[in-house]
């Protein structure tokens, strides 16, 4: 139970892996006190996740992607996140649980933009999809829910331009393939 709850300490670095933030700006971005996520964050620099460099009397965190556990420390943190928003908006889950059932085995989904941040307001859902699979089915059941379906489908992820990628390392939830997805966010820069 411990480390399911630590896990919020790394959400804020899912959205700028490659960030140094003060123990300030992560507290805020996971609502949780600072001796709390300092015990979190010094526990996960002990697993060697997290490391830390001062720059005068400012600690900055940062992910160790050196790290052999990093790859499923951020990956659990993706699925938790992800768990997060569809308990919040059930509509998400719903389309979430979508894409998983009717996308092909080897594909990957992930929505990303508004509806990654805020479901609710955001006015169109934003999908990438990689692999073979046409996104008709995805894009009609979208529409059925009532949201406006935006899908961006493409053979593989290095066919993903750099400025989208940008876009979708910023806001993103993943649907399929998240081992796939967080290698591709950070070590294929």
């Amino acid at each position: 139970m411990v480390k399911k709850i630590t896990i919020l300490a790394l959400e804020p670095f899912l959205s700028k892996p490659l960030e140094k933030m003060h123990l300030a700006h992560i507290s805020r971005a996971i609502n949780e006190p600072h001796p709390t996520v300092r015990q979190w964050l010094n526990q996960f620099e002990k697993e060697g996740i997290i490391r830390k460099e001062h720059k005068g009397k400012l600690t900055l965190h940062y992910l160790n992607l050196e790290s052999p556990l990093a790859l499923d420390y951020i990956v659990t943190a993706e699925k938790l996140n992800t768990i997060k928003k569809c308990e919040k908006f059930p509509v998400l889950a719903e389309i979430v649980s979508f894409m998983q059932q009717n996308l092909t085995e080897n594909s990957k989904a992930l929505i990303f933009g508004s509806a990654a941040l805020s479901f609710a307001s955001a006015n169109d859902i934003d999908v990438l999809i990689i692999g073979k699979d046409r996104a008709d089915k995805i894009k009609s059941y979208i529409q059925r829910l009532g949201k406006d379906p935006h899908i961006v489908n493409v053979k593989s992820l290095s066919k993903v331009s750099k400025t989208l990628k940008i876009e979708i390392i910023k806001k993103h939830l993943l649907v399929k393939g998240s081992e796939d997805f967080v290698r591709w966010m950070l070590w294929q820069q």
